[in-house]
């Protein structure tokens, strides 16, 4: 019996490890979409502080364009981010069920060994009745 509690401890080890990193997952995928709201507002105060200035507007379109790169290549880090958080979610989802049937099969072991003592017991019981009915 101790090497299924040691199975079920290595489960939950595991899935408790996989749901950290997904923990993590999901706060990076957070920082990167909060980089997108601040990046589209400096990109907005940027545009704002130009207004007016022959200099800061023709330099504008580049800005823009380099800034537009830098959103399209965060938004493709968060999409990558997303695909491997799913795929972590699945192997949550199967470490969860291995650890689900160890305890299962731990349980069942447990009920089978206490059916088997009481069996015991009756016998043990059945076996002092006999012999107490035999001496009268």
């Amino acid at each position: 019996m101790s090497g299924l509690r040691q199975l079920e401890r290595l489960h939950r080890w595991t899935l408790d490890g996989k749901r950290r990193q997904a923990i993590e997952l999901d706060r990076l995928i957070d920082d990167l979409a909060q980089d997108i709201v601040s990046l589209d507002q400096r990109v907005r105060d940027e545009v704002e502080a130009a207004r007016g200035q022959v200099t800061l507007e023709r330099a504008l379109p580049a800005y823009r364009k380099m800034m537009a790169e830098r959103r399209r290549r965060l938004e493709h880090s968060i999409a990558n981010l997303r695909c491997e958080r799913d795929r972590l979610q699945e192997a949550i989802q199967e470490s969860f069920n291995e650890l689900k049937s160890t305890e299962q099969v731990i349980a069942n072991r447990a009920e089978r060994d206490r059916r088997a003592e009481q069996r015991k017991e009756r016998a043990v019981s059945d076996e002092i009745g006999q012999q107490q009915h035999r001496l009268r």
